[in-house]
């Protein structure tokens, strides 16, 4: 595939995500799309069926940047507790508005569900990694739990407390000191 089409793809990407986290999913055309990213509102359509199509894959290609990251670090052995969350952690504020977006526009319910499964199972593989290494031991009893109790907790933290990032990143390491 040429680069020049790949870099398309790119700024679509790009457009998309900033238009959808500033206005919303309901307020964003694909018009407006289009003008951002530098094309016409046809070539947007010959690589998106429609709008709803696009922000989908804009989330998940959002969600698989932040595993790529979360991944290469348990792959390079650099990760330890600290540096794992507060990666997630500034994953999951950038990330943050596109998840508002969701449940603010009140999307298809089931494609919703979808994307939740899918982050939860992204973030299961990186858990399993992790166990593997001998850096983590959560009961399996308790892994989809864990998981689920981290996200939330970041984005309420990152949400109740923004300017103590420090702070939070610290409580949810000694919180996953305590679970594991």
């Amino acid at each position: 595939m040429p680069k020049f089409i790949d870099r398309i793809v790119e700024k679509i990407f790009e457009a998309s995500f900033r238009l959808f986290t500033m206005k919303g999913y309901q307020q964003v055309t694909m018009k407006m799309i289009a003008q951002e990213a530098g094309l016409s509102v046809g070539t947007l359509y010959n690589y998106f069926l429609n709008k709803q199509d696009l922000f989908l894959n804009v989330f998940r290609q959002s969600l698989e940047q932040t595993y790529a990251i979360l991944d290469k670090m348990l792959e390079q052995g650099k990760e330890d507790r600290y540096n794992f969350i507060a990666t997630l952690y500034n994953e999951i504020v950038r990330l943050k508005e596109l998840g508002r977006v969701i449940l603010r526009e009140k999307l298809d319910h089931e494609l919703f569900e979808q994307m939740k499964d899918y982050l939860l199972g992204l973030i299961r593989n990186l858990i399993y990694k992790a166990e593997e290494k001998q850096d983590l031991q959560i009961p399996d009893k308790d892994k989809d739990r864990t998981i689920r109790l981290l996200i939330m907790a970041i984005y309420d933290f990152a949400q109740e407390f923004p300017e103590e990032k420090e702070e939070n990143i610290h409580f949810l390491c000694r919180l996953v000191d305590k679970i594991t």
